[in-house]
């Protein structure tokens, strides 16, 4: 054995107790030891009780706050402004004293209800260090912290922590949370693993550092139509909750630029939000809560004024719940709204639609049905979107398979059932909340809101989804072979290549209604009929200021199409769109003539199969059409000519257009119309006005004409 000196023991002594001031220094400062926590008791405070007075009856005052914001965001209300008070009232206390555990807990709880979520993780990480031991939904907090930065592993570590922590009644109210946590990691975690191919990019000109959300688009994003709580809100009112009240704002399409939002007129002192526009922005539905609970208004736009919102049927649609949000639907035969009404309600907010009773006559709505188990979760859906195409839903909800908060989910009717909501994936969802979308037409681009972190101006901003797909092919220069706008067609590069993104199998017709010598806008009734089962589908009026309109018509149906104006000659066109036939923008103009001496017009409607001159049924409406008018001017005398094209000889086209036109006269005399107030004539192929070197030019040759012969 061998024995150390003194000498040297003592030297010894001091080496090690000079290693353990270093190491304990470097515990120190490394934060290796665990702080202490302090109490808010007077014995730890002795000389500063007057000081710890206040700061109790702050923190009384921030407890109450925290309770009022977690009622209010149970109800899916606005909660916001509850947690901010809350916090400033919280971080005085924090000057007094840093390390308090549940103080350190309560700051990063509100925290996580603004939009500084991920700054609650060092706050919620410092409480679990002063008190490992503590409240375990801490750590249920701390894990939606981390899973707001994206930490997945780290949150779910935390959240089965809390799990195996939690006891009694608190095990009741956290396990169906946490399960429910675990499942959005796993959401998110898959949906981020294989990203949607989509560009999303914030609308920086349409956002400002207040909230800005709900953009609702026309079918051919030509105007906007937004909700924003900014400084400059009529009247400059703030409500309960601290925030400036909503005003409505609109936005047109410049040149591919969105135009600095404007201020509607419908604006008032009140909260006013646009839920809804039509595919031709010349109505929406709004919001408002003036009667102390949300209801459902709409208003129409008459030349280039705002109606007075009317609010839309009682009991069948608005009740005394809240009905927050709804849809157009393409045929406008149904609404789709939103509302917490407790019938059939699965739990929160669901989405309900109620039918037209009577489409042509008077509004009347039935009752109203949930949209179906399919679309509908326990959880609360807070926005519907019915896309043109006639089958199509998108929704927002904070059920079915979302990473967390709202996320958008997409279903297609199928066989009378709804398909499984899909989520659209991301980056279009986040684990923020994604709460409003509106769909092009096209289906090429949506408008989403969304108080993600990254490239946010403040609060809630509005964001534009574009799918990507394969490129577009070039516009060629095609002579227009769906409409004419008279007997002669157009020459013109307006119809569209098709969009080949998420297959939305409709066409879109736009443009303008005229007077054909004035040029001047006519005010006129655009009829919709499905030629095969002679049904109006729905009549849709053209603007009086301008004489703008627009038209969706989904596929798979024989469209007829009437314009109609007040001593003017109708129009007609025919839009026969098989199943699956690609979306495409139709661009017209429509010129009307008045009835006059010499003016043709083109019976598009009227059919007869191929060498035939036996009428099809699906002529009976525009034959319908032409009866009334001339019932409605008795004496107006009309020839009925047949065209045909250059296939075959020349006397069985003579024969076969006589025939055809003779047909057109024996049903309106059979009507009643007088035989000496229409004659027939056939013209063969005399009079082609198109190419009969093309399929499309024959096919604009074989065609029945009205004209005015005396009047």
């Amino acid at each position: 054995m061998i024995f150390q000196n003194s000498k040297n023991r003592t030297k010894s002594g001091s080496i090690m107790k000079y290693i353990s001031l270093l190491l304990f220094s470097y515990l120190i400062s490394s934060g290796f030891l665990l702080a202490q926590n302090v109490d808010f008791k007077s014995s730890n405070f002795k000389d500063q009780k007057d000081q710890l007075k206040t700061i109790m009856e702050k923190m009384e005052q921030a407890d109450e706050l925290m309770e009022a914001g977690f009622l209010k965001l149970a109800d899916d209300e606005e909660h916001t402004a509850s947690f901010l008070k809350a916090l400033d009232l919280y971080r005085d206390a924090q000057e007094f004293n840093p390390d308090n555990a549940e103080l350190n807990y309560k700051i990063g709880k509100c925290m996580l209800q603004t939009s500084q979520k991920t700054e609650a993780i060092p706050y919620l990480e410092k409480s679990v260090k002063l008190d490992p031991e503590g409240d375990p939904e801490v750590y249920f907090f701390l894990a939606k912290a981390y899973k707001f930065d994206y930490q997945f592993n780290e949150a779910e570590k935390n959240f089965k922590k809390c799990k195996v922590q939690l006891k009694g009644k608190s095990e009741e109210i956290y396990i169906p949370k946490i399960n429910k946590e675990l499942s959005e990691i796993k959401s998110a975690s898959d949906l981020m693993d294989n990203p949607a191919r989509v560009w999303v990019e914030n609308l920086e000109e349409l956002n400002t550092r207040y909230d800005d959300y709900s953009a609702n688009v026309s079918a051919d994003e030509s105007t906007i139509i937004l909700n924003s709580r900014n400084e400059n809100t009529k009247g400059g009112q703030k409500n309960e909750n601290d925030e400036y009240r909503a005003d409505m704002y609109i936005s047109l399409n410049e040149n591919g630029s969105w135009s600095k939002p404007k201020p509607m007129d419908l604006n008032t002192d009140n909260d006013d939000e646009c839920v809804a526009l039509s595919g031709d922005a010349q109505r929406l539905f709004m919001v408002n809560d003036i009667t102390g609970n949300k209801n459902i208004y709409l208003s129409e736009l008459t030349g280039t004024r705002w109606s007075n919102p009317r609010e839309l049927a009682r009991n069948s649609i608005n009740t005394e719940a809240d009905e927050s949000y709804a849809s157009f639907s393409h045929d406008d035969i149904k609404i789709y709204f939103v509302t917490d009404n407790a019938y059939a309600n699965k739990g929160g907010m669901d989405m309900f639609f109620s039918g037209r009773i009577n489409t042509r006559f008077k509004e009347e709505w039935g009752k109203a049905f949930t949209a179906g188990s399919e679309l509908n979760t326990p959880y609360n859906e807070a926005c519907i979107f019915f896309h043109p195409d006639g089958k199509t839903i998108y929704f927002t909800s904070q059920g079915h398979n979302s990473m967390g908060g709202y996320d958008v989910f997409k279903s297609v009717r199928e066989s009378g059932r709804w398909s499984e909501p899909e989520n659209l994936g991301y980056p279009v969802n986040t684990v923020f909340d994604e709460k409003y979308i509106s769909v092009s037409a096209s289906g090429k681009h949506a408008y989403i809101t969304s108080n993600r972190k990254e490239d946010n101006k403040g609060g809630y901003d509005i964001y534009r989804v574009t799918f990507l797909g394969p490129e577009k092919p070039m516009l060629i220069d095609t002579e227009d072979q769906l409409l004419a706008s008279r007997a002669t067609p157009v020459h013109e590069s307006t119809l569209e290549a098709p969009v080949q993104i998420d297959a939305k199998n409709l066409t879109v017709l736009k443009g303008r209604i005229l007077d054909e010598f004035t040029k001047e806008p006519v005010t006129a009734d655009i009829e919709i009929v499905d030629n095969e089962k002679n049904e109006m589908i729905m009549t849709v009026h053209s603007n009086s200021e301008t004489g703008k309109f627009l038209v969706s018509l989904p596929s798979g149906i024989n469209y007829g199409i009437a314009v109609i104006a007040e001593d003017y000659l109708f129009y007609s066109e025919n839009f026969d769109l098989p199943e699956l036939s690609d979306y495409q923008l139709v661009k017209k103009d429509i010129y009307l003539q008045n009835v006059c001496i010499g003016c043709k017009i083109v019976l598009r409607n009227v059919f007869f199969d191929v060498g035939k001159f036996i009428l099809r049924p699906e002529s009976t409406p525009e034959l319908e059409r032409l009866y009334n008018l001339l019932n409605k001017l008795p004496r107006l005398k009309v020839e009925i000519s047949g065209h045909t094209d250059n296939t075959g000889s020349e006397a069985t086209n003579q024969k076969l257009s006589e025939n055809r036109a003779k047909a057109v006269v024996e049903y309106l005399v059979r009507k009643g119309i007088s035989q000496d107030r229409v004659i027939y004539k056939g013209y063969g192929s005399s009079e082609p006005v198109a190419d009969n070197n093309t399929y499309e030019g024959r096919q604009l040759n074989r065609r029945t004409e009205f004209k005015i012969v005396e009047n």
